[in-house]
């Protein structure tokens, strides 16, 4: 009888950055750093048959002590039902922002659908909550290992980055190289950036591509600068926001795909058409309105619950 191979065994979507903190390279990219006393998940795969190899690979590692939602978006937040960690952390404003059960089927049904999802899975979802959030940062240590965690608003206003201090990787989710900014803050955004190239780490993971080193994600921040200044232009010229998603966006989801990543076969087929006109027509939203007030009025970090509509 041949012996069974060990979860992601040979999978090129798993990346090792270390001896210690692993990176699935799915829809979302998904993070764990293993300690002796158990592990931190951070994320986790949209699709359920992706959640199921991650938390099989997971548990040969050990316990899965801790898992944080880095923000309130479906495809970030809704693998802790079969992830089943001890503890799920969110900050404040994502645990508000949280799909309720029936929006969460609703994404799986539509533009995060996955053909090999049972429709029973679906009608049987229940969102899991989180048991711990926090306002601002949050410390605590595991198994040795230093980890802070902190609000980080631009993708979103209530984003978490996760930094594993002794293992030196920060997990920046979608506040790297997404072009989407339907529930953000571009100011805010760039100002997160600035912040995290100070961090001492030799990797920043994020949600939809493969990670970056410092130099990658100061490139980020000089795009998403210009696009800022486009959209001050285009705002000048009484562009609608209408006329900008036509003519591709304020941040070009086409530049993005061209470039490989090991996750790219994972994205849910219906995504594309969902990331269209609309998602586009609300990121020229928040461009105007942040441009509209002084950059000192963007919210910073310790923003707690209640900012705004959050969608």
């Amino acid at each position: 009888m041949n012996a069974q191979v060990p979860a992601l065994e040979g999978d090129p979507r798993l990346i090792r950055l270390s001896d210690d903190v692993y990176v699935f390279g799915t829809y979302p990219y998904s993070g764990l750093v293993v300690t002796d006393e158990g592990c931190v998940a951070i994320d986790g795969p949209m699709s359920p048959r992706n959640s199921a190899l991650w938390k099989e690979f997971i548990d040969s590692k050990g316990p899965l002590k801790y898992q944080v939602y880095c923000e309130h978006h479906s495809d970030h937040a809704v693998s802790a039902p079969l992830l089943e960690p001890e503890v799920l952390i969110t900050s404040e404003t994502t645990a508000l922002g949280l799909d309720s059960d029936e929006a969460a089927r609703e994404a799986m049904r539509t533009w995060g659908a996955y053909p090999d999802t049972a429709p029973e899975f679906i009608d049987a979802f229940e969102m899991r909550r989180p048991n711990l959030t926090y306002r601002g940062r949050m410390n605590f240590e595991l198994g040795g290992k230093r980890f802070t965690l902190f609000e980080a608003p631009g993708h979103t206003m209530g984003s978490t980055v996760v930094h594993a201090i002794d293992d030196r990787v920060a997990f920046i989710a979608d506040t790297g190289t997404t072009p989407a900014i339907q529930s953000g803050n571009p100011v805010s955004w760039l100002t997160t950036i600035a912040l995290l190239e100070t961090l001492d780490v030799d990797w920043y993971v994020q949600g939809h591509s493969d990670p970056l080193k410092r130099e990658d994600l100061h490139y980020w921040r000089t795009k998403l600068l210009a696009a800022l200044d486009q959209a001050r232009a285009d705002l000048a010229n009484g562009v609608t926001p209408q006329e900008v998603a036509e003519r591709g966006g304020v941040l070009s989801v086409v530049e993005l795909m061209q470039k490989p990543f090991v996750g790219r076969g994972d994205m849910p087929p219906g995504l594309r058409q969902a990331a269209g006109t609309t998602l586009q027509e609300w990121g020229v939203d928040r461009m105007y309105e942040a441009l509209a007030a002084h950059p000192t009025d963007a919210p910073g970090a310790s923003l707690g619950p209640g900012l705004r509509e959050i969608v």
